[in-house]
């Protein structure tokens, strides 16, 4: 009696409907396409919503120093939102005393602070940084801007107002 192998075969897996490859770049290209068209959509609503108030009125300039920590206070007194300078200006102020007293574009930032604490009745300020302010503006303000001086008692009444609240 002769005994004879039998080889079962299994099935053959089905195709795929369509290739890995071409899946995969079809993914990507639908990554970037979305992430285009996100990031445009994004920064023009985050740009209507800044509004005119988020920026000073001209393109300031200013010659690099070498320092990482002054261009970062310098980018924050004259091309940060609002929002953030308000929420880092306890530290901005400080280090604009204590650190860089002679800066000039420092002052842009402690004048958009006054401007809009002065002006701007809705937005939440710390009564400490109208303290700062206005003891900065009085106490080393610079000659070229006398306007800020006469931002000072605007800058006081606010501070009662916040006092009495």
């Amino acid at each position: 009696m002769k005994i004879e192998p039998y080889y079962l075969l299994a099935p053959l897996p089905p195709k795929p409907s369509m290739p890995t490859r071409r899946a995969w770049l079809i993914a990507a290209g639908a990554f970037v396409v979305g992430s285009t068209v996100g990031s445009a959509c994004g920064y023009s609503l985050g740009a209507a919503s800044a509004g005119p108030a988020a920026a000073p009125a001209g393109p300031v300039e200013w010659k690099p120093s070498g320092d990482a920590e002054l261009e970062e206070w310098r980018r924050l007194a004259v091309k940060a939102p609002l929002d953030e300078l308000f929420e880092r200006a306890m530290a901005f102020l400080d280090a604009r005393v204590s650190n860089y007293p002679k800066d000039e574009i420092l002052w842009l930032g402690v004048e958009r602070l006054a401007k809009e604490s002065a002006g701007n009745e809705s937005r939440p300020v710390n009564e400490m940084t109208l303290v700062v302010v206005v003891a900065q503006i009085e106490g080393t303000a610079r000659p070229t801007e006398p306007s800020l001086r006469e931002l000072v008692p605007q800058l006081r009444a606010r501070r009662e107002r916040s006092r009495r609240r």
